[in-house]
């Protein structure tokens, strides 16, 4: 995201969370930022799924693999129960990073209880370390430090700061350590120049490495006292992954352009007929001869139609959440849902400029997340994704 203020959304949020939180429904204030929403944008928000289902590639865990860790860091950190989390200088300077990398997530987090805040900030702390690796030693010596900090048999002493944190945040979630291992798998097989994957097997273990890792960390924060079952883990995999691959579908070109990769994965260039070379002409602007071009379409309608089955175990699972984390489920899916109409609407058209997924219309998302419940409703029916065909 970009490095920029929100303070807009930041009031917003913190106006909303304080009604969640309350039970009540500020009606006035959303439905005037949806009907704000709806006048500034020329489509409906809405798009129809044409897949029923997605069959998982190998390397994403099973629910049951993600519910057996949670209990065996409950029984090792949590033996007297869960402890309120509260602010130290390690967690102030998570935040600080957060509020600086992430504004959009960072506003979000400001929903929270004041232990799920300071868990989340934890965690963008612990990732940001991931993300700073430049070396496979590197890399090797952040997951050791990651393992030590797993490892209940040795005490929290001599950790440095942001891992002491992550120490501590343990001692009231049950974070899952296999999610930061497969963070930490993606950022040492990041896509080189060029075509990034060459099947579409490899194009969904990006996305759950880059996007449902995230959302599978952050599950036991925002689950607080729910009990999570493997709905509610599918949920926070697919949000994730939904998240990921609407946003690489929304910005072929842009990302192209910005760090000289391309997303769509050899296997459907070939099955649509799209040369590589054409292609990348076409995302450098050199060249319009793929826009309307109907190989192009159907390639990216067949990607597009990869993300609303996630959106439905998103939605499924998420209305298990407490309050506060069943409106950050529904805005986001509502984000994503709004971001797919508009690449059908523009004829998949994702050659050129980008549309922002993370701008004032967030505010819409939010504010339709609280008045009602017409997303989860109107995902419910059919297919989702095959979960049972991952159980690594």
């Amino acid at each position: 995201p970009k490095r920029h203020s929100m303070h807009w959304l930041e009031n917003f949020v913190d106006m909303v969370s304080t009604q969640v939180a309350n039970a009540k429904v500020p009606t006035s204030d959303l439905e005037e930022a949806l009907e704000f929403q709806d006048a500034q944008s020329d489509d409906d928000g809405s798009f129809e799924p044409t897949r029923d289902e997605v069959n998982l590639p190998a390397g994403i865990p099973s629910s049951a693999i993600i519910l057996r860790e949670v209990m065996k860091v409950r029984a090792g950190f949590q033996r007297d129960g869960a402890r309120p989390l509260s602010c130290t200088d390690a967690i102030h300077k998570c935040r600080d990073k957060m509020a600086k990398d992430s504004p959009p997530f960072y506003a979000f987090s400001r929903m929270l209880g004041e232990s799920q805040r300071n868990a989340i900030w934890v965690i963008f702390g612990v990732c940001a370390q991931f993300d700073a690796c430049e070396t496979m030693s590197q890399l090797d010596d952040t997951r050791q430090r990651l393992r030590r900090v797993f490892n209940a048999d040795l005490g929290a002493e001599g950790l440095d700061p942001v891992w002491g944190a992550l120490r501590t945040v343990l001692s009231r979630y049950a974070l899952v350590r296999r999610a930061f291992e497969d963070y930490a798998d993606g950022i040492a097989q990041r896509p080189g120049l060029g075509l990034a994957f060459e099947t579409m097997d490899a194009f969904l273990l990006h996305a759950y490495r880059s996007g449902g890792v995230i959302g599978l960390i952050a599950l036991p924060v925002l689950a607080e006292q729910v009990a999570v079952d493997p709905q509610v883990v599918e949920a926070a995999i697919a949000l994730g992954m939904a998240l990921q691959l609407t946003d690489m579908l929304n910005c072929v070109g842009h990302h192209f352009r910005l760090i000289g990769v391309c997303w769509i994965p050899r296997e459907a260039l070939r099955r649509h007929g799209v040369d590589y070379s054409v292609l990348a002409a076409n995302l450098l602007q050199e060249s319009t001869t793929l826009v309307g071009d109907s190989r192009w379409q159907a390639l990216m309608r067949e990607l597009v139609a990869l993300v609303p089955p996630f959106l439905r175990s998103a939605i499924a699972g998420g209305e298990k959440l407490p309050k506060v984390g069943q409106v950050v489920v529904r805005a986001a899916v509502r984000m994503c849902r709004r971001m797919l109409a508009r690449i059908e609407a523009r004829g998949y058209n994702s050659l050129g400029p980008h549309e922002e997924m993370f701008s004032w219309r967030i505010v819409g998302d939010l504010a339709g997340a609280v008045v009602s419940s017409d997303v989860a409703d109107g995902l419910h029916d059919g297919g989702g994704v095959a979960w049972g065909q991952s159980g690594l």
